[in-house]
């Protein structure tokens, strides 16, 4: 493993691609390289965007990689994409939006699946970006798959999040309010060149401009542009502001709190994948009960029941799966 971790700071492309698959494939030595990745990285700052389907996410990342590239920076771009239902995998839409960029040696593009993970990244999003910094790319750019307002996780890897919006998603304001606008630290509008887009703008800039978050502009509220990514309108000083934001991010107390924001959402997805699987075999056992059958009768509590199995499903957590087996039917017997 320190071989391949050696390689991959050496700029070897098969190696941070063979590395890439081993975390989003949950295999071999897969832990191992991850906590190697934990304390070698979190020196460079991610840029994540999100927003709808469809908005134009894959065409302004293009747009920004074109420039970047002119600029001498080397850049990572992690796109992420829908599952395939036929092999499990990304079905590649958003990384053919950017093949322009696939023979140059010094931008690594790698489309991830999100495996049906409902905050828009998958698990191996962060390992991989973690491998992108290590390869020395710089920055990493992540782009979600754009599942619309549920999409929450990129805020807790990312150094700050584009929130793009375009014209054709039907009540804008209930877009602007209850939307993705929440993780904005830059709002896009995309497809400026449109009446609609206009509108809508106008629209982000009022609901901003009276929201408790605006308001607060000195402590960093989100800016606003609007943009044609497909003709580079625009982009160019959306750029030079994500620069900024990126230089500031660079301190080394900007650095920490966000080795720490990512390292809890590590846990955090961790033990939630834990708890589902631990509460999964505990509800199986639980449907052939005395107890569970008086629920479906109607002559028990269900806030009770589900306290009890809460609690016996902790303990099963943290006790280890050793002797599950005996705890499951320990609990039987009391219930009954």
């Amino acid at each position: 493993m320190d071989t391949l971790v050696d390689k991959i700071r050496q700029h070897d492309r098969r190696s941070l691609a063979e590395a890439m698959s081993l975390v989003d494939s949950d295999a071999g030595e897969a832990a191992r390289l991850k906590d190697l990745l934990r304390g070698a990285t979190a020196g460079v700052p991610w840029w994540g965007f999100t927003g709808p389907p469809g908005v134009g996410k894959s065409t302004l990342i293009d747009a920004l990689l074109t420039r970047l590239r002119a600029a001498c920076r080397r850049v990572g771009v992690l796109a992420l994409d829908p599952t395939s239902p036929v092999s499990d995998g990304a079905l590649l839409g958003d990384r053919v939006r950017m093949m322009r960029h696939a023979e140059d040696r010094d931008v690594f593009i790698r489309s991830l699946a999100t495996r049906r993970c409902a905050g828009g990244l998958s698990d191996a999003t962060l390992h991989c970006a973690r491998l992108l910094e290590l390869g020395g790319f710089d920055p990493v750019l992540i782009e979600t798959v754009g599942v619309g307002q549920n999409e929450a996780d990129i805020a807790s890897i990312a150094d700050f999040c584009v929130v793009l919006l375009g014209p054709g998603y039907g009540d804008y304001i209930q877009l602007i309010k209850a939307g993705p606008l929440e993780l904005a630290d830059v709002v896009v509008v995309n497809k400026c060149d449109m009446p609609e887009a206009q509108r809508l703008l106008g629209e982000v800039r009022e609901e901003l401009r009276h929201s408790a978050r605006a308001a607060a502009e000195s402590e960093g509220g989100p800016a606003i542009f609007g943009i044609e990514a497909k003709s580079g309108k625009g982009v160019e000083l959306l750029l030079e502001h994500l620069l900024a934001r990126d230089q500031s991010a660079r301190n080394d107390e900007a650095r920490q709190r966000a080795q720490r924001r990512r390292v809890l959402s590590e846990i955090r997805r961790s033990a939630l994948r834990s708890c589902a699987q631990t509460m999964d075999r505990a509800l199986a056992d639980f449907s052939s009960t005395s107890v569970f059958e008086e629920l479906v009768r109607g002559r028990s509590s269900l806030s009770t029941v589900a306290s009890q199995l809460g609690a016996d499903a902790l303990a099963a957590l943290t006790s280890g799966a050793g002797d599950n087996s005996k705890r499951t039917e320990a609990a039987r017997n009391t219930r009954r």
